[in-house]
């Protein structure tokens, strides 16, 4: 009997110290319920002003502004791309000169669907947007790239740029 009980605690014993092991493996994958939450919109307008000075003095921005590929899971160390997505309402007298210097063409329909759901908000209803290679180029400063449309009827224009 000594020697069945003495057994017993034996593999007990074994079986306890095998689950604390270093080498216990668990297949299941880690926990990755964290989220992601949006880029809140911001309205402060000294960033949009300092990046983008060929705008001119404008009424009013809502953007955000996110690393690009921050939500990818593999990361490279260096330089970090920012992505810029802004809604700018020019000074009327800015509007007037732009559509004056530069030739515009429609922008591409369904445009908007792209558009953030932060920024929804803020978009004009009934815009009619235009685009303009040339004044995309004088507004980017060659710092940024992507897109930039206007709507002239109520002075915003559109950036969606990334610096670099």
């Amino acid at each position: 009997m000594v020697g069945l009980r003495a057994g017993l605690v034996a593999t007990t014993l074994v079986v306890a110290l095998a689950g604390c092991s270093d080498n216990a493996r668990n297949d299941d994958p880690p926990d990755r319920t964290a989220s992601v939450s949006p880029t809140p919109v911001q309205t402060d307008r000294e960033p949009i002003a300092k990046r983008f000075p060929r705008l001119g003095d404008f009424v009013e921005a809502h953007w955000k502004a996110a690393t690009a590929g921050g939500e990818s899971r593999l990361t490279v160390p260096g330089p970090t791309d920012t992505q810029i997505e802004a809604l700018v309402v020019l000074r009327p007298d800015t509007i007037a000169t732009i559509l004056k210097g530069y030739e515009w063409q429609p922008a591409p329909p369904g445009w908007e669907a792209s558009l953030s759901a932060e920024l929804r908000p803020f978009l004009p209803t009934g815009g009619t947007w235009q685009v303009s290679a040339k004044y995309a180029e004088y507004v980017q400063m060659a710092q940024y790239n992507g897109i930039v449309y206007l709507d002239a009827g109520s002075g915003t224009v559109f950036l969606r740029v990334i610096d670099g």
